[in-house]
C-alpha cells in the first residue's frame, strides 16, 4: 500500500547532511502524492541554506500559497556536520529521542505542522552529539501500533526500549 509517510536524507554544502521524517495527512495515492511534493520542497529549500527552521518556514509557506484543504503535513528536519553538532527543527512531528549514557531528551523544538497556519514561524535547537548518543526519530506508525489486545505500543515502550544497556537483544 502507499501513503504519507516518508523518510529523506540530503547531502548539504560543508559537508552537512540532512535528514527528515515526516507524515502527510490522508491515505492512498492522494497522500503519496503529497508526500512526493514535500520531499521536493525539502531538497530545494534545504539547499538555499538557512537551517532547519527557515526550510521548514518555506515548506509551510509553500503549502499554504497551493491551498491543499485538509492537507498537512508534520516534519521532523535536522542538518548534522562532521563535527557532531546537530541542529533541528520539529514541525509537529512525534518528537524524536536523544538518547545518551545516562539520560534521554527529547527534540520537541520547532512549530506547528507545516501547512495549515499561514503565520506559522519555526525555532530551532542545536546539540551537540558524542560518540555512543542515539537519534531515533520515527513516525506514529510506531508509537500507535496496536499488539493482539489492542494496545498501542506507545513512547513510553519504546523509550523503554532505548534504554536497555548496549547490546541487548531486540526480543
Amino acid at each position: 500500500s502507499i501513503g504519507g509517510d516518508f523518510f529523506d536524507y540530503l547531502a548539504l554544502a560543508d559537508g552537512r547532511t540532512g535528514f527528515a521524517v515526516g507524515d502527510v495527512s490522508g491515505k492512498g495515492a492522494p497522500a503519496a502524492l503529497l508526500t512526493a511534493v514535500v520531499q521536493g520542497i525539502l531538497a530545494t529549500q534545504a539547499s538555499y541554506g538557512g537551517g532547519p527552521a527557515v526550510a521548514l518556514t518555506r515548506i509551510n509557506d509553500v503549502l499554504i500559497r497551493r491551498s491543499l484543504e485538509s492537507r498537512f503535513v508534520t516534519m521532523f528536519f535536522a542538518e548534522l556536520a562532521p563535527d557532531g553538532r546537530l541542529t533541528y527543527s520539529n514541525g509537529g512531528h512525534n518528537p524524536p529521542f536523544l538518547v545518551r549514557a545516562g539520560s534521554t531528551q527529547r527534540l520537541e523544538v520547532g512549530g506547528l505542522i507545516c501547512g495549515l497556519f499561514p503565520a506559522a514561524t519555526f525555532d530551532e535547537e542545536t546539540v551537540q552529539l558524542e560518540p555512543g548518543d542515539r537519534v531515533v526519530i520515527f513516525s506514529d506508525g510506531i508509537s500507535e501500533a496496536l499488539n493482539a489486545a489492542g494496545e498501542e505500543f506507545g513512547d513510553a515502550r519504546l523509550l523503554a526500549c532505548l534504554e536497555r544497556p548496549a547490546g541487548a537483544s531486540a526480543q
